[in-house]
């Protein structure tokens, strides 16, 4: 074995030495071209990467500057948007405050009809009334009563009264009545005076005129000594009347039809 050895050994080295010099450099050029190649793919692989790299860093530094600008005009948008919702919140408000004044005056307005004076069992007044609110008189007053809301008279009165509505339940009230609405005579209760007014139910006795702007009711119970004007009046079976009637503010023109 030795033998062999030795002799291909030899044979290798006398091969060399036959050979020509360009062959053996034509080999080593060979070995260092494919080092070369070799190297030349690595470079361009990382020529390839860092290409990569740089197109994904301008496509983040685009998207960063696109997101920037998105944010700038959402917040553009976010700012209008809430000027718009402001001016409409202050525009309502003001609406609200405007309409809230009004309806404070009408609340005010209505908060001092719906007030309700009470002149007690136990008490007399001597001297003229005036109220915005409701008066009820249950004592006794000696003087001229003015009231804004209603007036309703239970005990004594000794003078004139006007109001928005009238109802006399006394047993006997001297002076005139004057009311921007109804009138109202309780059965059993005498009116000294003059009654005014634009609807009347009259259940008691009146002496004096009655002057209404719209429909009389005179019932059964009821005595008149005087002369009643009207639009219309309705007389129910068992009145009675002591004077003229007469339908003045009815809508009918007499004259016309008669002519």
């Amino acid at each position: 074995m030795g033998f062999f050895k030795d002799f291909k050994d030899d044979l290798s080295q006398a091969v060399n030495e036959l050979l020509p010099e360009e062959v053996l450099e034509s080999d080593k050029e060979g070995n260092t071209s494919e080092e070369k190649d070799n190297v030349q793919k690595v470079e361009g692989e990382e020529s390839v990467e860092t290409t990569e790299s740089e197109a994904l860093a301008d496509t983040s530094t685009e998207s960063e500057e696109t997101t920037e600008e998105d944010n700038v005009d959402k917040e553009l948008l976010e700012a209008l948007l809430t000027n718009e919702t402001d001016a409409l919140e202050e525009e309502k408000s003001q609406e609200i405050a405007v309409a809230l004044g009004e309806e404070e005056i009408e609340d005010q307005g209505t908060a001092n009809a719906d007030e309700i004076t009470v002149i007690a069992k136990s008490t007399v007044l001597s001297g003229n009334l005036s109220t915005d609110g409701s008066l009820e008189v249950i004592g006794t007053i000696k003087g001229d009563i003015d009231c804004k809301g209603k007036l309703s008279v239970i005990g004594k009165v000794n003078g004139n009264c006007s109001a928005a509505e009238v109802y006399i339940g006394a047993k006997r009230f001297e002076g005139a009545i004057s009311s921007e609405g109804n009138v109202r005579i309780g059965l059993g209760t005498v009116i000294i005076g003059d009654v005014l007014g634009t609807q009347c139910y009259i259940a008691g006795a009146v002496k004096g005129d009655v002057d209404i702007n719209g429909p009389v009711v005179i019932d059964s119970s009821a005595v008149i000594k005087g002369n009643i004007k009207a639009a219309s009046i309705q007389i129910n079976n068992g009145a009675v009347i002591d004077g003229f009637c007469s339908l003045t503010y009815a809508s009918v023109n007499i004259d016309n039809i008669f002519e």
